[in-house]
C-alpha cells in the first residue's frame, strides 16, 4: 500500500469516527432531559443552603444573583461569601437582600488562603458554616429559574453525592461572546449532554449541588484544594466513598453579554489546562470532537470515493456546521447572522487553546494568574473563618 493511500485510509476512519460522534451527542443532547428526568426520583424538600461566591460585579450580575433568593421553594438561606469585606459585588448584594428580606441571608468574609483556587478559598467559609447539610453553590452568571433548586433537588437521591448542570450561554450581545456561546453550547455541551445519556457525570461548577457530610468524608477541602478544576476533583472524590456524580435533566443557563476575545481565549485555555492535569484521556481526545480535524480528514479521505479533496473539505464543513446549526435551533439557543463567521473562528480558537494547554500551567482567573495545580496546604480549622 502506498503512503497517500495508507493517509487516504486513516483519514477516512478518522472521518467515521469523528462524524458518527457528532451524530450520537446530537441526538444525546436532544435526549439527555428525558432520559435524566427518570432518574429523577427523589420527592422530598429538605431546607438547603445556597452559596453565592462573589468577586467581580459584572454585566447583569444583579439579575442572575437575584434569580437564588426568588427560588420557589419552602426553606432554603442564601450565604454571600467574599475576599473583601466592602466591594461593589458585595454592596450590590447587600440591596438584593434587603430587598428580599423574607429570606435568611448574610454574608461572610472568607480568609482562607490555602488552595491553589482563589475559589475554593472563597467557599470555605460558607461550606464550612452553612445551616444546612445540602448545600447548592451557584456561579454569578447563572440565572436560575423560579423552580430550579426543587427541580435539581430531586437528582440528589441516596445513592448521588454531586449533583451539577450543563450550562448553555445565553444573552449573546457582540461577537466575542457568541463564540464563546458556540464553544459551550457547541462541543462541550453535546459531549456532557451524551455522557449524562450514557449514565456518567462529571463535576462542572456552574452549580454544585451536594452534602455537606457527604462532602466531609469524601475529604473535605483537601480532596479539592490542589486544583482550580474544584467542580472535577469534588465529583472524583464523591465517587471514591461510592456516591455518583450526575447532570442534572435541567440545564442552567449562562449569561455572557459582551465579552472580550482575550478574556474568552484565557478561559477556555485554564478549563483545558485543567482537563490535561485531571483528565488527560479525555484532553486527548478532544480534537476527535472538533470540526476542524474532520475537515482536513474528509479533504484527505474524498479520493477514496473520487471526490476531490476540496469537495470533501467542504461537504464535511457544511454538514458539521448544518447539523449544530439545527441543534441550535432545536434547544432554542441563540443564533445570528454571523454564525459561519463564528463557526470558523471557534474552531480556530479552540485549536490554538488545545496547543497551548500543552505548554502551560499558568491560567487566568477572576483577572489574576494562578497555578492551575500545585501543593496546596492543609484546609484551616472551620472557627478561623468569620
Amino acid at each position: 500500500m502506498s503512503f497517500d493511500l495508507f493517509l487516504s485510509w486513516t483519514a477516512a476512519i478518522y472521518w467515521v469516527v469523528a462524524m458518527t460522534l457528532l451524530a450520537m451527542s446530537i441526538v444525546g443532547t436532544v435526549l439527555q432531559p428525558r432520559i435524566a428526568a427518570r432518574r429523577a426520583t427523589r420527592r422530598d424538600q429538605p431546607p438547603v443552603s445556597i452559596v453565592l461566591p462573589v468577586k467581580l460585579l459584572e454585566e447583569g450580575f444583579e439579575r442572575t444573583q437575584e434569580s437564588a433568593l426568588a427560588q420557589d421553594y419552602p426553606c432554603f438561606d442564601v450565604t454571600v461569601s467574599a475576599t473583601e469585606p466592602e466591594s461593589p459585588a458585595v454592596a450590590s448584594m447587600r440591596e438584593l437582600f434587603a430587598r428580599h428580606s423574607e429570606r435568611p441571608s448574610r454574608v461572610l468574609l472568607s480568609t482562607a488562603r490555602f488552595a491553589a483556587s482563589p475559589k475554593v478559598d472563597n467557599l470555605y467559609a460558607p461550606f464550612m458554616q452553612a445551616n444546612h447539610d445540602v448545600i447548592l453553590m451557584k456561579d454569578a452568571n447563572v440565572l436560575l429559574e423560579p423552580d430550579a433548586l426543587a427541580e435539581h433537588l430531586r437528582q440528589l437521591t441516596d445513592d448521588v453525592g454531586l449533583v451539577c448542570a450543563i450550562p448553555y450561554c445565553d444573552r449573546l450581545d457582540n461577537f466575542a461572546s457568541h463564540v464563546e456561546a458556540a464553544i459551550i453550547n457547541g462541543p462541550h455541551a453535546r459531549m456532557l449532554f451524551l455522557a449524562s445519556c450514557l449514565g456518567q457525570g462529571h463535576g462542572v461548577g456552574k452549580i454544585m449541588l451536594f452534602r455537606r457530610s457527604d462532602f466531609l468524608r469524601a475529604g473535605g477541602f483537601d480532596a479539592i484544594s490542589h486544583t482550580v478544576g474544584e467542580d472535577n476533583a469534588l465529583a472524583k472524590a464523591m465517587r471514591r466513598i461510592g456516591k455518583r456524580p450526575v447532570f442534572s435533566h435541567r440545564p442552567v443557563r449562562q449569561e455572557l453579554g459582551s465579552r472580550a476575545f482575550e478574556d474568552v481565549y484565557q478561559r477556555q485555555l485554564r478549563w483545558s489546562v485543567i482537563r490535561r492535569n485531571d483528565e488527560l484521556l479525555s484532553f486527548l481526545l478532544e480534537p476527535i470532537c472538533q470540526a476542524f480535524p474532520a475537515v482536513i480528514a474528509g479533504a484527505f479521505a474524498a479520493p477514496l470515493i473520487g471526490w476531490t479533496p476540496f469537495s470533501g473539505f467542504a461537504v464535511t464543513f457544511l454538514v458539521w456546521f448544518a447539523l449544530e446549526t439545527l441543534l441550535s435551533m432545536a434547544k432554542g439557543w441563540q443564533l445570528s447572522l454571523t454564525a459561519p463567521a463564528v463557526f470558523v473562528v471557534r474552531e480556530a480558537m479552540m485549536l490554538a487553546v488545545w496547543v497551548n494547554a500543552w505548554m502551560t500551567d499558568r491560567v487566568v482567573w477572576a483577572k489574576d494568574k494562578v497555578h492551575a495545580r500545585v501543593a496546596a496546604q492543609p484546609a484551616p480549622p472551620a472557627q478561623k473563618e468569620g
